[in-house]
């Protein structure tokens, strides 16, 4: 019998995440025996703080990797996209499982045309690479957002918004049912680096990293690793306007990304292709944060 801690935050989607990455766990290794151990995290306690220049590293998952590395839980399950570009120390990625649906959606309160949304549409979103994406429909109004994702969609109607932006892996993972829902065209309207995909972290070289291996989907990690090197290469925070969706052909990546101007006003984008995904990445941020210098 082996016995192992997984650390989560409190969320339904967390929790759902964990429970979803423990139960095939256990399927593949039978008498595998995990306790669930839920970490508050900075964003769970500072659910009013706005993800600007003040957002710490890692405000999603600091007290987690923290227990990590304290050995107080053997791994973890983050969504990737909260993870710090730069590798925690003593830390690793043992395993990113298939990557589930990256395209954000926009629920509404009422059927609306994306392409002809009303004047003064109020939009609920927090995410600075989302504000940015919509300040290009200028009847707009951007209204700071917080919270998971049943409670930003119970603002609809609690705080009198027009629509909320999700992620939709978020919305299919928990299964929740809305009334109206536009999936948002992703060459539009790129998603986060590494959006839909998850990140199951251990202490570098333990055991549980061996175990929780049978769950890396190789082409994930591929599609993910770029799109974080190109992060990595802007030296992005949550308080960066930034997008990337890479794709895999063959042999080789594709990575398609934007970079905006922290005041929303100025964008750049371009694709970049190659075999090696840190490769296309760090080429990407060098192209990118190059043009958007010469714009100034």
């Amino acid at each position: 019998m082996i016995r192992i801690r997984v650390g989560t935050r409190g969320s339904d989607l967390a929790l759902w995440q964990t429970g979803w990455v423990c139960d095939r766990l256990r399927a593949a290794h039978p008498g595998l025996e995990i306790a669930r151990i839920i970490i508050k995290t900075h964003g769970d306690t500072s659910t009013d703080q706005m993800f600007d220049a003040d957002w710490p590293v890692g405000g999603f998952v600091g007290a987690i990797e923290q227990a990590l590395a304290g050995e107080r839980i053997d791994f973890a399950v983050h969504s990737y996209k909260d993870l710090p570009t730069a590798v925690t120390s003593g830390l690793t990625i043992a395993a990113i499982p298939p990557r589930e649906i990256v395209h954000d959606v926009l629920v509404t309160r009422e059927a609306v045309d994306l392409d002809g949304l009303p004047a003064g549409f109020k939009l609920g979103t927090s995410s600075p690479r989302r504000i940015a994406q919509f300040k290009r429909h200028d009847d707009v109004e951007i209204v700071p957002t917080r919270g998971n994702v049943p409670t930003r969609i119970a603002k609809l109607e609690r705080e009198d918004l027009d629509g909320v932006v999700l992620a939709g892996a978020g919305v299919k993972r928990l299964g929740i049912e809305v009334s109206h829902a536009i999936e948002l065209p992703v060459d539009r309207f790129m998603p986060a680096p590494a959006q839909g995909a998850l990140a199951i972290q251990t202490r570098a070289g333990d055991d549980a990293a061996e175990l929780v291996r049978v769950m890396d989907d190789v082409e994930t990690r591929r599609r993910v690793e770029a799109e974080r090197a190109f992060l990595r290469g802007i030296n992005a925070g949550c308080h960066t306007p930034a997008a990337a969706l890479a794709h895999i052909s063959g042999d080789g990546i594709s990575l398609h990304a934007q970079l905006f101007s922290d005041d929303y006003l100025r964008v750049v984008e371009g694709v970049e292709t190659g075999a090696d995904a840190e490769d296309v990445g760090r080429r990407m941020a060098e192209r990118l944060l190059g043009e958007l210098k010469a714009t100034t």
